[in-house]
């Protein structure tokens, strides 16, 4: 089934006319296989002649919607990692808030620990400058100690979702997002669609739903 684009680039918007035919893909990670304790990114790309040349990691916002009469849905929120000109034609490749996790972890010295998973999920969203989903469901008797120097916001995370048995995404709206590999997962809203021809994803048959961004 087809879908109608438009993204953001940088603040430019760019329609239809503006970007190559069947070169829109976003990727999300985690649906490739099961697993527990990953921070998984999401991933955008597209072909398109752009109006301006857009500034180094600029912020990339897609929206879609299948009939006109309908409201965009924002995709997510991505940050251009590389580019390839080819003659006036840009090629993109983003990445969602969770490639900014990479960073080591030194934790403000007002902080206390042993500090509840919760918060420390909330502290490094900050740090990230996004939040986290208020859908998460933490375990509030477990706990994390000081981190070792060497531990990044990623291995924070990762240890606190295989805690959960779960893994970290980012959402549409770009906060974290806990998903457990077993029982309930948060309530969504909005099917996660990817591949040239804007397929929906499914993961066992199962089509899979994000939550609804802006319109």
């Amino acid at each position: 089934m087809a879908y109608e684009y438009k993204v953001t680039v940088g603040g430019v918007e760019y329609g239809m006319n503006d970007i190559l035919a069947d070169s829109v893909t976003l990727n999300q990670q985690l649906f490739d296989a099961p697993s527990i304790g990953g921070t998984w990114s999401a991933e955008f790309e597209m072909s398109f002649w752009p109006k301006e040349k857009p500034p180094r990691m600029a912020e990339v916002r897609p929206y879609l919607r299948q009939t006109p009469d309908e409201p965009w849905h924002q995709l997510g929120i991505f940050w251009i990692d590389t580019r390839e000109q080819d003659d006036e034609l840009l090629t993109i490749h983003a990445y969602d808030v969770m490639l900014k996790s990479g960073k080591v972890w030194v934790p403000d010295q007002s902080l206390n620990f042993p500090m509840t998973m919760e918060q420390a999920s909330k502290t490094i969203a900050a740090l990230m400058g996004t939040t986290v989903d208020p859908r998460c469901v933490f375990d509030p008797t477990y706990t994390i100690d000081y981190p070792a120097n060497e531990y990044t916001m990623r291995d924070v995370l990762g240890y606190i979702a295989a805690a959960h048995g779960g893994n970290w995404i980012a959402t549409a709206s770009g906060e974290l997002l806990l998903v457990p590999l077993f029982g309930s997962a948060p309530a969504e809203t909005f099917y996660l669609i990817e591949g040239k021809k804007g397929d929906a994803i499914t993961f066992g048959g199962t089509r899979i739903v994000l939550k609804k961004g802006g319109t």
